[in-house]
């Protein structure tokens, strides 16, 4: 099964330099922008799913419709970012000047969210309830927490090292799931692909051509 996973378009809450924003926030221009060149790079690419699924985000959402808008958009909340509850809205340097060692253990918990290592929980257990009915080609529309968390979880890396994987906005992660004797394996194929005017100017050094 090729598992398709490409993160949103940068938001309002991304620009604003927020802990996450919640789930009502929006994609702001750019991000629009970066959706767009992305549907019009998967359509070039021919790449096509079976199925598709988005998080309960409105940022989400948008990218999803706008990226394949014929497509039937699949909604699950499991595929949503961390709750980080109260902070949400906060500036990240300001809760960061709060709690500096906050990230240091995936168990620490946002106070009235969640912690990561429940997010991963969540995401792994949507995971798996998809291979166990797979299906030649998923494409989902997620966040930079949940990607990572199926990303570390293929490579064998532990939550210990969350985020091990920061894909860029509006890019594709694609991985490939093959069933084994006893258990599903992921193999990374492509990480952070797209069109180049949406990845970072660091990575546009790193992957010149590859990447347009």
């Amino acid at each position: 099964m090729m598992l398709y996973l490409v993160r949103h378009g940068r938001s309002v809450a991304n620009d604003a330099g927020l802990v996450t924003g919640t789930t009502a926030d929006e994609l702001d221009a750019i991000g629009v922008a970066q959706a767009q060149r992305m549907a019009a790079w998967l359509s070039h690419a021919g790449i096509v799913a079976d199925r598709y699924m988005t998080s309960q985000w409105c940022r989400a959402q948008q990218t999803a419709r706008l990226l394949m808008p014929a497509a039937d958009w699949e909604v699950d909340s499991r595929l949503g970012e961390t709750d980080a509850g109260e902070v949400a809205d906060w500036q990240l340097a300001r809760f960061l000047a709060q709690c500096p060692d906050f990230y240091a253990d995936p168990g620490n918990r946002y106070p009235g969210g969640e912690s990561h290592l429940a997010l991963n929980q969540r995401v792994l257990g949507w995971l798996d309830e998809q291979l166990a009915r797979p299906v030649d080609a998923l494409m989902v529309v997620a966040h930079s927490g949940p990607i990572s968390c199926i990303l570390q979880h293929i490579h064998g890396v532990g939550m210990e090292r969350f985020p091990a994987f920061l894909p860029a906005h509006a890019s594709l992660s694609a991985i490939e799931m093959v069933r084994g004797d006893d258990a599903w394996h992921g193999r990374l194929l492509a990480f952070a692909l797209g069109p180049l005017e949406n990845l970072p100017v660091a990575i546009h050094g790193a992957r010149g051509r590859a990447a347009s």
